[in-house]
């Protein structure tokens, strides 16, 4: 049957010879991955030059290169290697014949080391760009800037099954110079049969594997074709598999299958053996094959009829702060649903089982997020770095990475040796960026060699790289795992995916170092030189034990850590621990993978040894220690006498920084007596702020008026809060507490900062007390955020005819009027109109309970009083 992007080749074509780059749509089953790198090949678009460039065809997965690129070289009667070739981490099937290569992201990253303007290549094909793998993001970019300064006669398509292709189209026009025809876009249709999707929601509680046996039981009693089972992960895989064994399968399996059902596991860990196993088509043999979301795209299983869908995958995100990559397990995206559900209906009508509630579908994010937002960004990099690119800022990207993820990147690759302070790469980085390693495993590499056995350290760097089938194993040393998976019988996936993944590994270090002794010996002391190579490889893993629970120790950078006992195998309680894999999660990490060190084996370099000043919170006062520390991990400390000076004023600065934060009337930073409430600081401030919003514009600043409505730098030097600062500064130098701080000449210092002269209109205008026509003085209160306000007895304010004002003239002081009994019984800003409408109610009131105070009819003709009682001479 004819693919249906067929129908799209010529316009394809058409626009490659154009020099367009071209942005393709197409669901699964419309043929893109299979029919466009022949359609292109044949077509002579990209063919044009003599020495007849190659097309590379770029694979997020390692699985779908190498089977599409078999299916290929199959469907044309040639063996793989001749015209359809691949490469992919670890192994690669290419001649000089080779006209299309299928490769992963990460190959073709390192080959652009080596060939930064793709001399041999006439045109890239992203293809399922729909995954946003942080390779395929690096690649785009790349490409398109090639692209766009040196090689516009580079072809490139970006393939996608899901995403709409404007965006990417949008993102290739702004790359492109002026000149440079705009990106084409092109959508094809799909080629599926109907996929009926069935919900069948259990609780939380049940154990996915079960789930799964369940939803696969269903599709073996309605369908009679193979079973595509998606599951997060292989640990999820295993027990599955283990589930599914247990139960008698035979009765759910249609008839006409006389070979019963098989089994299969699909994942990345496999080795390509056994993930061809699982593809492979057994006339008469029903199977069930348990896969991750290594099945999505690309990768075809003939004969599937039923997908059942746990809704689920494992992703990996970056905990920058942290430093830890940890694997989540997170609801896939309606996308990716969409595209698990399609792989049922390839071949014939099919059938989805769907794990979750028909209902929760809309909840789930629309795509996946792209990884360049989440995962470990280190060996980007630095494959970065060895391109010359040290300023990642400078590359247009269609996601651009989140600052704190480079951040941490950089950080690690400069412990690690591998770029220098300003990102350029150095010469060990250039080593183990040849390896096509995360950068941790080739620095371990690279430490071992010379040391250890080429063969060892190749199994050890698998076993690194690679899910640890040993992990549940106490107290294994990586000697004892070598030599566990090399005797070991039971041809389990895991552990034949690390024998296979270390032969691969030996092949590449005696390319890269042909001078490596391949024979050399284990040393007397193997352990300390695996232990070396892992601290190389670590050196941000370094844990120092508790002393009071040996069980639990603190890492650098300051994450609490458990599980340390399984992993001592001396039982010495040795205080210094390397723990190359931990757990990022929860509140303190668990440890699953951990050697002891030695001291005298951490980096020089990164030892300090200081005084340390901090400040006790419950002391209101600073301490000092000295201590010795790597990186930030302490390593030993002991007090030390706290000596005045810039160190300790900074950090008693800070502390009190702090507490204004928290309490803004500053009352354990600053003087705090009762009877001298207008001495506080909070108060000084709260006066000269008032005063300076209040006054009058036609006040011009000069130091011989001391006026304060001034310019705009002199405006800002009497802000509250810079004042504030700059006191605070000035009185923590030779001062240790809060204590001392208290005793300090708060007063002294602000009226020095204000200016004398200014001061004295602060006083004028901001008054602490009036005097009251008793003559008595009552305090002018000032709170932020209200108004300035005094008490006084009704008594005493009589013949006051008006409210007093402040903040020359502008501002009415709040009255709060009191009863004999101190309780205000009245509060207003309008004296007058008290005296004509109010205070006759409350007279009739109080002239009854307090006879023996004065309650004259007329208060505005009436003499104060002092003491609210009756002068002699009224009767």
């Amino acid at each position: 049957m004819p693919l249906p992007i067929e129908v799209i080749i010529e316009p394809l074509c058409t626009a490659l010879n154009l020099g367009q780059a071209v942005v393709l749509k197409a669901p699964p089953g419309a043929g893109k991955t299979t029919g466009v790198p022949p359609a292109i090949l044949g077509h002579g678009g990209v063919d044009q030059a003599a020495d007849a460039k190659q097309i590379w065809v770029i694979q997020p997965r390692r699985l779908a290169a190498r089977s599409v690129a078999s299916w290929l070289a199959q469907q044309h009667g040639e063996s793989i290697g001749q015209t359809y070739g691949y490469h992919v981490r670890l192994d690669r099937k290419e001649s000089a014949a080779t006209r299309v290569v299928l490769m992963t992201t990460g190959m073709f990253l390192r080959r652009m080391q080596t060939d930064p303007l793709l001399e041999n290549v006439g045109c890239v094909v992203l293809d399922e760009f729909h995954e946003r793998t942080l390779d395929l993001d690096v690649a785009l970019a790349l490409t398109a800037r090639l692209r766009a300064t040196l090689r516009d006669d580079l072809r490139l398509i970006v393939m996608s099954a899901t995403l709409d292709p404007k965006p990417i189209a949008d993102f290739l026009d702004a790359q492109a110079e002026p000149d440079q025809p705009l990106a084409m876009c092109l959508e094809s249709e799909g080629r599926s049969f109907p996929v009926e999707t069935i919900y069948r929601p259990s609780s939380l509680h049940d154990r996915i594997e079960n789930r799964i046996s369940e939803g696969i039981r269903v599709a073996l009693e309605q369908t009679d074709g193979h079973v595509l089972a998606f599951l997060p992960g292989v640990g999820e895989i295993e027990r599955a598999k283990r589930v599914l064994e247990s139960i008698d399968l035979a009765n759910y399996a249609a008839m006409g299958r006389p070979s019963g059902l098989a089994i299969h596991t699909l994942h990345g860990g496999l080795s390509p053996q056994l993930q061809d196993a699982a593809l492979r088509t057994h006339a008469g043999q029903r199977k069930i094959i348990l896969t991750t979301n290594i099945a999505e795209t690309s990768v075809t299983v003939e004969g599937v009829t039923a997908v059942v869908d746990s809704g689920l995958a494992k992703t990996s995100i970056m905990d920058s702060r942290l430093g830890l990559s940890r694997l989540e397990v997170t609801p896939i995206s309606q996308a990716s649903a969409d595209q698990r559900a399609g792989r049922a209906g390839r071949t014939g009508p099919g059938l989805c089982v769907r794990l979750w509630a028909k209902e929760a579908t809309s909840s789930r994010p629309s795509y996946d997020r792209p990884e360049i937002q989440r995962d470990d960004l280190s060996g980007i990099v630095l494959l970065l770095a060895g391109l010359g690119e040290n300023d990642l800022s400078t590359i247009r990207w269609l996601t651009p990475p989140p600052v704190h993820s480079l951040v941490a990147a950089h950080d690690l690759l400069r412990q690690l040796g591998a770029i220098d302070a300003a990102g350029r790469i150095t010469a060990i980085g250039r080593s183990m960026s040849s390896l096509p390693l995360h950068p941790r495993i080739a620095k371990f590499v690279i430490e071992a060699l010379g040391r250890l056995p080429v063969a060892d350290v190749a199994m050890a760097a698998a076993l690194l790289s690679e899910r640890d089938p040993l992990e549940n194993r106490d107290r294994l040393s990586l000697t004892e795992k070598i030599d566990l998976v090399r005797k070991d019988k039971s041809r389990s996936g895991l552990i034949e995916t690390i024998r296979s993944v270390a032969r691969q590994i030996e092949r590449t270090i005696g390319e890269r170092e042909p001078g490596t002794d391949r024979d050399a010996s284990r040393g007397t002391d193997e352990d300390s030189d695996w232990s070396r190579a892992l601290l190389a490889a670590y050196p941000d893993r370094v844990v120092l034990r508790r002393s009071d629970d040996p069980d639990r120790g603190r890492m650098v950078g300051g994450r609490g850590v458990f599980g340390l006992k399984r992993f001592d195998a001396t039982a010495t309680g040795a205080p210094l621990m390397l723990c190359y894999d931990v757990d990022g999660g929860g509140k303190e990490s668990r440890v699953r993978a951990a050697v002891t060190i030695a001291e005298s084996w951490l980096d020089k370099e990164a030892i300090v040894e200081e005084v340390q000043v901090d400040f006790d919170p419950a002391g209101q006062s600073l301490r000092c220690r000295k201590v010795r520390q790597y990186i930030d991990l302490i390593l030993n400390e002991t007090p030390a006498k706290v000596e005045p000076n810039s160190q300790t004023q900074a950090c008693l600065y800070q502390a009190a920084l702090q507490e204004i934060e928290t309490d803004e009337t500053l009352a354990r930073i600053g003087p705090n007596s009762a009877s001298n409430r207008e001495e506080s600081v909070a108060v000084i401030l709260q006066r000269l702020a008032l005063v300076c919003r209040s006054a009058p514009p036609s006040m011009i600043d000069s130091q011989a008026s001391g006026d304060l409505r001034t310019t705009a730098d002199s405006q800002s030097s009497l802000d509250p809060q810079s004042i504030l600062r700059s006191v605070l500064m000035e009185l923590c130098a030779g001062r240790t507490s809060f204590a001392e701080l208290r005793k300090a000449p708060w007063k002294d210092y602000l009226v020095g900062v204000i200016g004398y002269e200014r001061w004295q209109i602060v006083q004028r205008e901001a008054p602490t007390h009036l005097t009251l026509p008793s003559g008595n003085r009552a305090a002018v209160h000032y709170v932020a955020g209200k108004p300035p306000w005094i008490e006084a007895k009704i008594q005493e304010c009589f013949g006051w005819t008006s409210t007093p004002r402040i903040l020359f003239g502008r501002v009415n002081v709040q009255m709060h009027l009191l009863g004999p009994n101190r309780r205000a019984q009245q509060i207003t800003e309008d004296l007058a109109s008290f005296w004509a409408t109010t205070y006759g109610e409350i007279r009739k009131e109080l002239r009854r309970r307090y006879p023996k105070h004065f309650w004259p009819e007329d208060p505005l003709a009436a003499k104060a009083t002092v003491n609210g009682l009756k002068p002699r001479d009224v009767v």
